[in-house]
């Protein structure tokens, strides 16, 4: 059946979801590789793992911990979907998702949980997958829960998850329901919380070594059925921690999550890339570009503008809209940001009273600079007027980075040029700062 995009605008409105990254093969996907000019993305990042997707050659490392960079709401984890689908057809990975999202607190998450999430994700996996491991090779995580289990103030029947978790004959069920339980006190915010974390602090090195011996007896299970050679995780969520909580986790609490011998992809939130304070622990240096409707230099990009427009008639059929113009106007105010994009569908679907026309986008349009208007201060507008006269001098201060993090200011082409949001250039702060800025000097008369 040909998927076709709603043309009622209360069921757009109801169906647009911010935080929704689309899997492998969903209609609404739109490749964006050449709008972002990520051509060699993927094959950058599968070659830090050991593979390379040309020639097939494999020599994977014995660890390695990449962080994946980009705005948030970028694209990241449906690219990242994408990536790990071709990573595990490889065979030479297999790839376990770990969305710490739905299993975590994301307000207040530190590695400790962060590593049982991996834990509870692979386990999971493999018993969806149907594989099994004896029971030498599940001792050792059932030793350390041993060591960290404590005796609390919970219910019998909890009790006896614990109970038939640590003992043989439990199998992966069996330790699945130890890790959930887990998980889910972190998440729910229970008393338990703190306590656990210092139990599994105070016993981190007993589990990294667990977990790597865990690890290193599954990967010779899949070896042994040729399905593939080393696990992988793709730990998505983490680049949507509060600003204190990313910098205990990437930075301070970096030499623990390296002390797990694995392979593993972190999404990261761009600012982090240019705080300065990652001291080279973790491999940092691929991000994910942004969709582009202007190249540096003012012209078009028509890949990008193809990209959005045909991304946003996915999701709200083109009958809804007045004219082509209103299209391009949404899609340009947009920035090339796809949640933007959507957000601006948004309160278009909410203003609307039966088709999107120019007033509507007009009145979407100052909505939606009316929230950045919210946080923006003089010095904010004055940076931003800077960087759009001069692209190539955005800085990296604190200041910049708060507006990355905020989309205010938005990065291009792995950062090699910056530009404002551009519902911020309709605000009158913007104009009063832009007007300030000192002339450029002429350039200098040849002969």
């Amino acid at each position: 059946m040909t998927y076709q995009a709603s043309s009622n605008i209360l069921e757009v409105l109801q169906k647009i979801e911010y935080e929704e990254a689309l899997p492998p093969g969903d209609p609404r996907f739109v490749d964006t590789t050449s709008a972002r000019g990520s051509q060699q993305t993927f094959s950058r990042l599968a070659r830090k793992f050991g593979w390379d997707p040309a020639s097939k050659a494999f020599f994977a490392p014995n660890e390695k911990h990449v962080l994946f960079f980009g705005h948030i709401g970028s694209g990241k984890t449906t690219e990242l979907r994408r990536y790990a689908q071709w990573l595990n057809e490889s065979n030479r990975y297999y790839v376990v998702e770990v969305d710490v999202l739905a299993k975590l607190d994301r307000n207040n998450l530190q590695y400790t949980e962060a590593l049982m999430a991996m834990a509870e994700s692979l386990l999971e996996r493999m018993v969806g997958d149907r594989y099994a491991l004896n029971d030498g090779d599940l001792q050792p995580m059932r030793d350390w829960f041993a060591k960290v289990t404590r005796t609390r103030t919970e219910s019998r029947e909890s009790n006896a998850e614990v109970k038939t978790g640590m003992e043989a004959g439990g199998g992966l069920p069996g330790l699945v329901r130890l890790f959930a339980k887990f998980t889910a006190a972190f998440k729910t915010g229970s008393s338990q919380k703190n306590e656990w974390r210092q139990d599994i602090r105070n016993h981190f090195t007993t589990l990294a070594a667990a977990f790597n011996q865990f690890i290193r007896s599954i990967e010779g299970m899949l070896k042994e059925q040729g399905r593939a050679e080393r696990v992988l995780f793709l730990v998505d969520g983490t680049d949507k921690m509060r600003g204190e909580d990313t910098q205990q986790f990437f930075v301070q609490d970096a030499e623990q999550l390296l002390a797990i011998q694995t392979l593993a992809i972190y999404t990261a939130p761009l600012e982090l890339k240019y705080d300065g304070r990652m001291g080279g622990k973790l491999d940092a240096d691929i991000v994910l570009p942004m969709v582009k409707l202007h190249e540096r230099d003012g012209s078009r990009c028509e890949a990008g503008w193809t990209a959005l427009t045909q991304l946003l008639l996915l999701r709200a059929d083109r009958s809804l809209f007045s004219s082509d113009e209103v299209v391009a106007s949404l899609v340009e105010h947009s920035g090339g940001h796809p949640r933007e994009l959507l957000r601006l569908l948004k309160l278009c679907c909410e203003f609307a009273d039966a088709r999107i026309d120019e007033a509507v986008v007009r009145r979407s349009i100052a909505q939606l600079a009316a929230d950045y208007r919210y946080f923006l201060k003089p010095a904010d507008y004055e940076l931003l007027a800077g960087i759009d006269s001069t692209p190539e001098q955005g800085g990296n201060d604190e200041a910049a980075q708060h507006l990355l993090h905020r989309l205010a200011l938005l990065q291009y082409n792995d950062g090699a040029w910056r530009r404002s949001h551009p519902v911020i250039r309709t605000l009158e702060g913007y104009a009063l700062a832009k007007a300030a800025l000192p002339a450029k000097a002429a350039p200098p008369a040849t002969a």
